[in-house]
């Protein structure tokens, strides 16, 4: 490889890494009003802490508020369940008393968590001084947070498995693709996910059908969080690269190869959307006839 393709390439991976760690200190940001709040004492009562909340039931002739109560229960073991709106968002919340007469706070165990923006509403209506401090974040103490989370991931692994139809055009006739992929994917960061796979395809090309055997080394990126653990560790949302030999079965065998970019989404929302798009280009002949050029290719799978 040549210096000017070396350092090509070295410039690219930074360029990604860099925005990899802009990314997680965004998301930081976003979960540092949480993070802060569940991590500390507040200094009053839970008496008095239910009394001030249950003053602020939610009216239904109002569309909005600062902080209103939704609903509250009381667990077997004395802890109270706040469901709590702030303008157009709402989110759940447990509350404990301490042996000190404080009271601590933390997130419901399932279903709709609080989001910064309620914490945030509560926090100001019951410790304002305390969540002033919110105000005073820096971007080094953001970014020592960011280092501090990714020292201490834990590296998983995942798998790979899905079922996709593609098409390649060129100057030659278009092929169809179906088929599918299986393999696994190792999250030996917060951001970077590698992984293998192995494609199976059937390609249709000018009434012609033969089939493929392709290996794919494969890079995504992405952000882990909390939500992938509970999802087999299966990123939400990465943007994957990938590329390898593609083996043509015809008459005789013929090598050729495939590189892909391409998006894979898991959940839109909160509903399951396994769906991955993918964009590239791909070399192979069989028996004189070449299925080369552009790929385009979408598909189901994890």
């Amino acid at each position: 490889m040549s210096s000017a393709r070396r350092l090509s390439l070295w410039a690219v991976l930074l360029l990604l890494n860099s925005g990899c760690r802009a990314l997680h200190e965004s998301s930081i940001k976003q979960r540092l009003t949480q993070m802060r709040f569940f991590s500390r004492e507040v200094n009053k009562p839970l008496t008095e802490i239910d009394g001030f909340l249950m003053a602020r039931r939610q009216d239904p002739a109002r569309a909005w508020c600062e902080l209103c109560l939704v609903s509250a229960t009381t667990t077997a073991d004395g802890a109270r369940t706040y469901c709590l709106s702030s303008h157009e968002e709402e989110g759940c919340l447990v509350a404990r008393g301490t042996p000190a007469g404080g009271t601590r706070f933390e997130q419901a165990p399932a279903g709709a968590h609080a989001s910064a923006q309620v914490v945030r509403a509560l926090w100001n209506a019951i410790d304002l001084s305390s969540a002033a401090e919110l105000e005073l974040n820096t971007e080094d103490q953001i970014s020592a947070l960011a280092a501090e989370e990714e020292e201490r991931f834990t590296p998983r692994w995942s798998f790979i498995l899905g079922a996709k139809t593609g098409v390649v055009v060129s100057y030659d006739p278009p092929t169809f693709t179906f088929g599918g992929q299986a393999g696994f994917r190792y999250w030996g960061s917060l951001f970077v996910v590698p992984g293998a796979l192995l494609e199976v395809e059937s390609m249709v090309q000018a009434g012609r059908n033969l089939v493929t055997l392709g290996a794919q080394g494969r890079v995504e990126l992405t952000l882990w969080t909390d939500e992938n653990g509970r999802y087999a560790n299966l990123p939400r949302i990465s943007f994957l690269m990938s590329g390898g030999p593609l083996v043509g079965f015809g008459q005789q065998a013929a090598l050729g190869g495939r590189a892909v970019l391409g998006l894979h989404l898991l959940h839109l929302g909160r509903f399951l959307t396994p769906f991955f798009f993918e964009l590239g280009f791909q070399a192979l002949e069989v028996d004189e006839q070449a299925s080369t050029g552009l790929r385009i290719a979408v598909g189901l799978g994890f």
